[in-house]
């Protein structure tokens, strides 16, 4: 028979009340009531034994106090540990100061507070965290960007189906006018089932503005997704050149023509190169 136990757990919540909380986000100029210290995230990091290159999720980010929290930690053992943010968009009250400071969502204190943090730490020890990274890319919920996926959530499962088949033949024109190439390419990524931690450059070929994905040692993928400017053969055949493991290119960028698209497609093939148009 196993007898219950009569010890108390330590109070490890002393000393890490909510005004340390608020002071230290005043340090940073965000007002925001009720915050948790990071000393306290960082203390329950560390007696449950988060490791060097740990993922750290919060689903409830408030302010971002655990994002601050790692990047304290990493600051002090060297460490590389990550951390995925979420946090709805929900209004901060209209007659509050965090309104008054700018901040009309609760997701805008997150995305303020990490960045500052990350600022202080490196400027509060030069020595220890010259190589810290407090970089980090914010993403929210959004339409898709691509005609052709738009689609009602109350379809008839027969007509899904018939839309998704007609989709491997479809050559319409696909983007947002008004969506940024940045926009375009995380979408992309997202349905190429590519992590959005994925190494991210930009740089220019034979004129073109183009986006290097460098999602593995051997996987190495272009991407040109400027529909207002159509490319020559000469340069896209300058992407393909550039060894990727895949080239990108945005349906609209042909503006039509099929001959340059299909020239390409051959180009390509010869080069062992795999041709996706988006």
């Amino acid at each position: 028979m196993i007898e219950a136990s009569s010890a108390k757990p330590n109070n490890f919540i002393e000393g890490h009340i909510n005004q340390v909380g608020s002071h230290e986000l005043g340090e940073l100029n965000i007002p925001f009531d009720y915050s948790k210290p990071s000393t306290l995230i960082k203390y329950l990091m560390e007696v449950s034994k988060v490791r060097n290159n740990d993922i750290i999720l919060d689903f409830f980010a408030g302010s971002a106090t655990t994002a601050h929290a790692v990047m304290q930690l990493n600051a002090e053992d060297n460490g590389n540990r990550r951390f995925i943010m979420v946090q709805l968009p929900e209004p901060t009250p209209e007659d509050s100061e965090a309104r008054k400071a700018g901040f009309n969502t609760i997701a805008d204190i997150s995305r303020k507070r990490i960045e500052l943090a990350g600022a202080k730490i490196k400027a509060d020890s030069p020595l220890i965290t010259q190589a810290l990274d407090t970089g980090f890319r914010a993403y929210k919920l959004a339409d898709t960007l691509f005609a052709k996926w738009r689609v009602s959530s109350d379809i008839e499962p027969d007509k899904l189906e018939q839309h998704l088949l007609d989709l491997r033949t479809s050559t319409q024109n696909q983007a947002d006018d008004n969506a940024t190439q940045d926009d375009l390419l995380i979408e992309i990524l997202l349905k190429m089932g590519l992590s959005l931690t994925v190494a991210i450059t930009t740089e220019n070929i034979a004129g073109l503005p183009v986006n290097r994905v460098d999602s593995g040692e051997s996987d190495k993928l272009l991407a040109y997704l400027d529909e207002h400017t159509k490319p020559t053969l000469k340069q896209l055949r300058a992407l393909v050149d550039a060894a990727p493991t895949r080239l990108i290119v945005l349906e609209d960028a042909f503006h039509g023509d099929d001959e340059l698209k299909t020239n390409l497609a051959q180009y390509a093939k010869s080069k062992g190169i795999e041709l996706r148009t988006a």
